[in-house]
This record gives C-alpha cells, structure tokens and sequence, in this order.
C-alpha cells in the first residue's frame, strides 16, 4: 500500500530534500576547496625550495630571480642579495636586480627602495626606466619628486611611469610646473603634454602637441603620436596621418598605432601585417603596441598571429603587452605554453603570474622541474605571486 502524504507533509519532506542536498553539495565545495589547497600548499613549499637553491646558484641572474621569491615572503636575507646586486658594478645585474625590486612584495621592500635612490643617482635612473615598463602604483609620490630634481632623461621615465599609474594627487600641478618653466626641455615638455592628454585633458594641450610635429625631434613627435590617441579630433587625426607618413619607422608606426587605437580597420589590418611579416625591430615595436589598443581588438589580433605562425621576437613582446590588456588570455597562454622556443615558455610563464592566475597552480608547478633553471625559477617567481598566503614556513615537500 502506497504511502499517503498530506500537502503539508509533502512541503517538509521537500524543504527537507533541499537541505539536505544543500549540507551535501557545502560539504562537497568544502572538500574540494581543502584539496585544492592542499595541492596548493605543496606547489607553494616547493616553489619556495626552488627558489632557495637558485639563490645558492653561481650564476647571479638565478640568484636575483631566487632572492626576487624570497623576499616575497619576508626574507630579510633575499632582499640584501637584491641590494647589493642593485648597487653592484655591473650594469647589466644592477638593471635585473631593481627590475626584480620593484616587483617584490617584502615588507621592508619599499623603504629599501627609497633609501638606495637617496644614496645613487644612477639607480634613480635605472628604477624610473624600470617604473616605466612596470609602474608602481604606491611610488607616485616618489616620482613626483624625481621629475622636480632629476635630470631630463630622467624626467621622461617618470613621467612616463605616472601616465601608466592610478593618480596622484599633486601630479597634475608638478607636471603642470614643468610645462611652464623655462628650463625644462622640449622633450620632457612633450612627455608632459603627453601626461595631460592621456589623463583627459587633450583639449587643453591639443595645439602644443600638433605644434611639435614640425618643431619636435624624433622623439619628441613619437610621443605626439602616442598621445594623439586620447585626443580623437578632425586636427589630431590630420596630425596622425602626417606622422603616419614619417621617414623615421619609429614615429610613423607610433602613429599607426594610435590610428589603429581608434578603431580604423585598415590601420588595424597593417598593423597586423608588420607584426606578422615587418622587419624584426618594426615587428616587436608592433607587437608591443597591442596594448594601447582596445582589448577586443588586441584580442583579435593575437588570435590571428597565432594562426599564421608568430615569430619569437614580437611573441615575446606580444605576451609583454598582455600583462596590461583587461582580457581573457587563455588563448595567449595555451600558444605561449605550447612553443619549443625557451624565452616564450619563460615569457608566458611571467604573464600568468603577473595577471595572477590562481587557476593555473597546478599547471605552473610542472614546470618547478624544467631542466632550465629560469624557466625553474621564473615558475617559483609565479607561484608564489599568486598564492603567497599559502607558504607553511617548515613544511617539507
């Protein structure tokens, strides 16, 4: 005999399935979220344990890539192998270590950063180019201060870098002292107006830009053709086109690009074609043009160099120019991860971490093994980027 249930009764054991169901699936997500963490912590040590017997390496690029994860984690001992390594007599080291400082996260990474600047004009140098590749949101005022003291080649890197920065307050009256005083160059003038148009105030310095194109050197009209992007006016696409025309390649793709950043399809197209076919130089500056443009179309342009066979020089600048593209990049990481060619693996690799894909651990952590020690290391760099947090100091691997 069947079982008779009142209405009632029916809705109870209903609200009771769902809580049941409900606990069930909880409990469920709860594991999973302990197993994923789990895997995460042994990817995390062992990222860490790479890490450490790179800094015990004899070649000094390993040792900065190792003290680089170190100090993420709050390694006093790793940060003074970066010091002494950013105020050491080579050049090429010194560059590599202030590249690896302002990225890490120590707590003491920061003040160390200002007191070497006080003490090193050349690093101050060296840190505003490397600011301006990678800027650092919490070192506006810092830069501001360098484009008031600092000398002209200087100034450009800083101000290049605040451009790219989230703002700060009393950059626009520092830049705004620099435009008009008389002692400060052309040049730094025109990074200047470069500034103002980028943050929305093209109006205002629409006519000093395009006054340049026929006053300005190389330089100076490559950086009107980047900053005639954020104007968008009848006078500043005319001046485009005349920059478009440049006997100099860097000027004239500058422009192209801008063009190209406002959407015009056959400026979008050529850019494609230098990327995929120009000369090597004019293919990597192409390649590190995508990221002006808007994510879509960058977008786009990626997928279509993958199917034509991309070349390692502007691949590696492609996948440069990702770090600062707002898109989905699994398309860019499954074409990096699946070239033979070490500095693209090493490049993708970099981009991963730096857009700090959490998702992607357990694929990373293959690579904690590769028989090339910056691949190694460039792996534990990523790693512990991501999920720092997830460091048990003492857990053995």
């Amino acid at each position: 005999m069947a079982t008779r249930f009142t209405p009632n009764l029916r809705k109870i054991i209903r609200r009771c399935k769902g809580i049941h169901l409900l606990i069930s699936l909880v409990t469920a997500l709860g594991s999973a979220h302990s197993a994923l963490a789990n895997s995460s912590l042994g990817i995390v040590n062992q990222a860490i344990d790479t890490a450490r017997s790179l800094v015990e390496s004899e070649n000094p690029y390993d040792q900065i890539l190792g003290a680089g994860v170190l100090s993420d984690i709050g390694d006093a001992s790793a940060l003074a192998i970066l010091e002494t390594r950013a105020m050491g007599d080579d050049i090429v080291f010194q560059r590599s270590a202030i590249d690896t400082l302002i990225g890490v996260q120590h707590p003491a990474g920061i003040d160390l950063i200002y007191r070497l600047a006080s003490q090193s004009e050349t690093f101050t140098q060296f840190l505003a180019q490397s600011l301006a590749t990678n800027p650092r949101d919490d070192m506006g005022n810092f830069l501001l201060g360098v484009i008031q003291e600092s000398k002209p080649e200087v100034q450009r890197y800083a101000i290049q870098a605040l451009a790219h920065m989230k703002i700060t307050p009393n950059a626009l009256r520092v830049i705004n002292k620099v435009l008009d005083s008389p002692e400060s160059g052309q040049t730094t003038k025109a990074y200047g107006l470069y500034y103002l148009a980028q943050r929305g105030l093209g109006s205002e310095v629409e006519q000093r830009l395009l006054d340049l194109i026929t006053t300005g050197d190389l330089v100076d009209r490559e950086v009107v053709a980047v900053a005639l992007a954020h104007l968008n006016t009848p006078s500043a696409l005319e001046g485009l086109m005349k920059l478009e025309k440049s006997s100099d390649a860097r000027v004239a793709l500058a422009a192209l690009s801008s063009h190209a950043a406002l959407g015009d399809a056959q400026s979008i197209k050529e850019l494609t074609n230098i990327i995929k076919t120009g000369t090597s130089l004019n293919a990597e500056v192409g390649a590190s043009a995508l990221r002006r443009l808007q994510p879509e179309v960058a977008h786009a342009i990626s997928v279509e160099l993958f199917e034509n066979n991309l070349r390692a020089d502007p691949g590696g600048r492609l996948l440069e120019s990702w770090g600062g593209i707002d898109w989905d990049a699994t398309d860019v990481y499954a074409w990096g991860l699946a070239q033979k060619n070490p500095d693209i693996t090493l490049q993708t690799i970099w981009l991963v971490g730096q857009r700090q894909e959490r998702e992607m651990l357990d694929t990373l952590g293959k690579y904690l093994n590769d028989k090339n020690p910056a691949i190694r290391g460039m792996a534990a760099w990523a790693i512990v980027h991501i999920a720092p947090e997830e460091y048990v100091p003492g857990t053995k691997v």
